[in-house]
């Protein structure tokens, strides 16, 4: 029985031998930020977990198994003095790609424009068509030598008005949709000037916010 049950416990004893993470360690060049005499002493995670590192002297590469987004380090020199960096990304921003895009009318006003247009031809050509028309009438005999005219003027008037005013409504969505065009290629342009990088910077003590600061002097080697 004894036996067997070591059998069954044995697969969790292998699982417990595993590595915690997978993940690739975080690298650091301080070629340049550390002075001779200088080590890192101390670092923490932006999520306030002390962070486990390795400085190889030959390469002055700083390895960071623990993961966090930045980091704070704590550096002392042969005599005891500190300064303390920041490990982590950077928003850059360079100068703005601004490229002035002509100002086009809203989608009300062209929508309008298209309609007004349309509905002064209609309505122009419909009096005329009613005009010829009651000029014939008036001329013949017959008053309804002219009534085929009229019918003509007040189609064209009526359904002229309408289709206009459908196309007027056509227009102003079409211009809405070129107008938000315009202003994502405006945003997209602004935007090409920035981008992120990581850095390693000197900060000053007061400067790491205190949730950080305190197990970051605490978690000193």
């Amino acid at each position: 029985m004894k036996k067997l049950l070591l059998l069954l416990l044995l697969p969790l004893g292998l699982f417990a031998n595993a590595p915690t993470s997978i993940m690739s360690p975080t690298v650091y060049d301080l070629t340049g930020i550390l002075e001779p005499g200088q080590e890192v002493v101390s670092m923490i995670t932006d999520e306030g977990k002390l962070a486990e590192f390795e400085l190889n002297p030959d390469n002055n590469y700083l390895v960071i198994p623990t993961y966090g987004t930045f980091y704070y380090a704590a550096v002392a020199d042969s005599l005891g003095n500190m300064s303390y960096l920041y490990l982590g990304p950077k928003s850059v921003v360079e100068e703005p790609l601004i490229q002035e895009l002509p100002t086009g009318p809203t989608p009300v006003q062209a929508g309008l424009n298209v309609a007004g247009k349309g509905t002064a031809i209609s309505w122009i050509t419909g009096l005329t068509c009613f005009g010829i028309g009651v000029a014939v009438a008036n001329s013949s005999s017959d008053p309804w030598d002219g009534l085929v005219w009229v019918v003509v003027g007040v189609v064209v008037a009526v359904y002229g008005t309408v289709a206009s005013v459908i196309y007027g409504a056509a227009k102003g969505v079409q211009t809405s949709i070129r107008n938000n065009s315009d202003r994502y290629k405006r945003l997209q342009l602004a935007n090409q000037g920035s981008g992120m990088s990581y850095v390693v910077e000197p900060v000053p003590l007061e400067l790491i916010p205190e949730e950080l600061r305190v197990p970051l002097l605490v978690g000193q080697r």
